[in-house]
């Protein structure tokens, strides 16, 4: 569960959009209600940890939400998805099972159910047909390793660390890498770890690394990641995140659509090797 001995992080810098806020404060109080725990992944949880805590610059910019949801069967699942529609103004995807849309303002939010529904290889299959599968490996180490931060008043919010966000978005690359989203999201977590919270410790328990890579920050950050990621995650998840890097085709495929994300300094596109290192 969520270490609640550790202070939570609190929103220094910007605004977060209200909408965004709107519907995390409405499936908090649903979730709290059904007595379901959860935490905030994907895009959102990125740009609130890196822009809202550390005062990153704003990353791919997105109007989905994503909820990791634990529940240990479907029922729980869906009693939690109707009381959102039924009490939260949220209408159902009409094609998409896992997405729903807050009425007002018009936001994206896909819940994602994990735990007690996975399978033993990590994955779900959406009832009653169960032809539409879903990659979860990661998502308990995920709440198991969330931080919380204060939203608003009255809103601490669990939210996936970085380290564990790097993993999930490792994992969706591997789903869906046409799209390119995922690597632009691992880039960003890759080169921006140093300066989110971390340089006390580059510069102190951890400057072996700072040292191997001749004193460069960014790099530093980005095999800093991968040494957080092996004390973090289950032995599964590391057994499974290690297929996807130690593939030399994939690793290739992922540094060839890295190096175009950075054109003005090529270099940092080093850092995608970095996590090889978990």
């Amino acid at each position: 569960m969520t270490n609640t001995l550790v202070q939570p992080l609190e929103i220094k810098h910007d605004k977060i959009d209200q909408g965004i806020l709107t519907v995390i404060r409405k499936v908090d109080e649903i979730a709290r209600t059904c007595n379901t725990a959860y935490f905030l992944a994907g895009a959102t949880a990125r740009e609130i940890i890196l822009r809202h805590v550390f005062g990153r610059p704003p990353g791919r910019r997105t109007l989905d939400v994503d909820f990791g949801i634990a529940v240990r069967d479907w029922e729980q699942f869906e009693n939690l998805k109707s009381a959102l529609i039924k009490n939260a103004d949220f209408m159902q995807h009409p094609k998409q099972k896992q997405r729903i849309f807050h009425k007002s303002p018009s936001v994206i939010v896909d819940l994602i159910p994990f735990g007690g529904v996975e399978r033993t290889d990590g994955t779900i299959t959406w009832p009653p047909e169960e032809d539409i599968v879903m990659r979860v490996t990661g998502f308990t180490d995920g709440l198991e390793s969330a931080v919380s931060v204060r939203l608003g008043e009255k809103l601490l919010v669990p939210v996936v660390s970085l380290p564990i966000l790097l993993v999930l978005k490792v994992f969706a690359w591997v789903d869906r890498k046409h799209e390119k989203r995922d690597a632009e999201d691992i880039y960003t977590l890759l080169k921006q770890y140093g300066d989110a919270g971390n340089e006390d410790r580059l510069y102190g328990e951890h400057q072996d690394i700072l040292e191997l890579e001749e004193f460069d920050f960014e790099l530093a950050g980005a095999r800093l990641i991968g040494r957080d990621v092996a004390h973090v995650v289950s032995a599964e998840t590391r057994h499974r995140v290690r297929e996807v890097l130690e593939s030399d085709r994939q690793m290739l495929e992922l540094t060839n659509q890295v190096h175009g994300l950075d054109f003005q300094n090529r270099r940092q596109s080093r850092g995608s090797l970095c996590i090889r290192r978990i």
